[in-house]
């Protein structure tokens, strides 16, 4: 496991999107379950009966895990739901639809992360992005906000999620200058 000298946790943004695909995609599957069983795909709509109740009743945790204040993670409700799909027959690929939406919903959500230390610069997003300090002009934190300035003219602007104190802001850029200072080929 890789130590870093800091790590910097960035405000999250709204998952109000991501949200409500996931719940749109389980509410399609509790529709499609319904008209499987109505059509009577099933003989014995046991296992997809039992499977819709797991649904349903994700979708209900999820929704009181948000009004308490929490992120909803509904990424075992489409887990549940990919089985539903791999039970209907020619549904395959639905199915691993729904299984890939399990699998990435949770690194979507996660939170927004900048680590440093003297290899470089890592973001920890999905795919996770990892710049050396030769391709840096500047990192600096003011006013609780983080700008990384790239020597191809791209510019990262960021909130941070807590407010940094004095001392450690006036450390954490020294030790960024440092870093750029040292990868800087000298003439």
């Amino acid at each position: 496991m890789r130590l870093f000298d800091y790590i910097i946790v960035c405000k999250t943004p709204d998952f109000k999107n991501v949200d409500r695909i996931s719940q749109f995609m389980l509410g399609l599957s509790v529709l499609a379950y319904i008209y499987c069983i109505y059509n009577g795909v099933f003989p014995k709509p046991a296992l997809i009966i039992a499977i819709m109740t797991s649904v349903i009743s994700w979708m209900v945790f999820c929704t009181y895990q948000k009004q308490k204040g929490g992120i909803p993670y509904y990424r075992l409700g489409l887990l549940f739901a990919s089985w539903g799909w791999f039970l209907i027959p020619n549904a395959l690929v639905v199915a691993g639809i729904y299984l890939i939406a399990a699998l990435f919903e949770r690194q979507v959500k996660f939170p927004y992360e900048i680590a440093f230390d003297p290899a470089g610069i890592v973001i920890n997003t999905f795919p996770k992005k990892h710049y050396p300090w030769n391709a840096i002009q500047n990192v600096i934190i003011k006013d609780d906000v983080i700008t990384i300035d790239f020597k191809n003219n791209k510019l990262l602007q960021k909130d941070i999620n807590e407010q940094v104190s004095a001392s450690i802001t006036q450390e954490f850029n020294a030790f960024c200058k440092e870093q750029i200072t040292l990868s800087t080929p000298q003439v």
